[in-house]
């Protein structure tokens, strides 16, 4: 597990660091799915599937897609100077924010047990509950992931340039 958990955030810092947005978008995937094998090894079945289905299968499909589908020179990022001082400030003060807040944290699971035995454990009722309670705002999601391919789509089409038509035969 712990091994697991180092390659996690290997690849999730990979995912940040890497210039090139493929490189990028590759790694962000190998990081989703790898948080999906952690919660299968943490007993999470539901939560693993469901990350491994909707984030790597989807979310990172549908960004791998609107890097290929832009044109080439911008898949490159030119950081500008010291942007990875910046960076890398950021990430120790959140992680050390994290950190506080962990240790800070009671073991004592008795609040939060109490409620976890009236949320629903199994994939058929969670399933229920996206079908009935949740049906809102799961159609709201889809709608939100298809205004973005929709989006990326309009941002990477080629504009004409002076003189050229718009028609097909450009």
């Amino acid at each position: 597990m712990p091994a697991l958990l180092l390659l996690l955030l290997l690849a999730a810092a990979a995912a940040v660091c890497f210039p090139n947005l493929i490189h990028a978008t590759l790694a962000l995937a190998l990081a989703f799915a790898l948080l999906g094998a952690a919660f299968l090894a943490l007993g999470a079945e539901f939560a693993g599937f469901v990350q491994i289905l909707v984030n790597v299968g989807a979310v990172a499909v549908l960004i791998a897609f609107v890097v290929l589908i832009t044109r080439p020179e911008r898949i490159t990022i030119d950081l500008p100077s010291g942007a990875a001082w910046t960076g890398a400030l950021a990430a120790l003060v959140l992680g050390a924010t994290l950190v506080f807040c962990v240790v800070r944290t009671p073991l004592d699971p008795g609040p939060l047990m109490r409620g976890a035995a009236a949320a629903p454990s199994s994939a058929k009722a969670i399933g229920t509950d996206l079908i009935g309670a949740y049906l809102l705002p799961l159609q709201l999601l889809g709608l939100l992931l298809t205004a973005a391919l929709v989006g990326a789509a309009l941002l990477a089409r080629d504009e004409p340039g002076p003189g050229e038509s718009e028609g097909p035969d450009r």
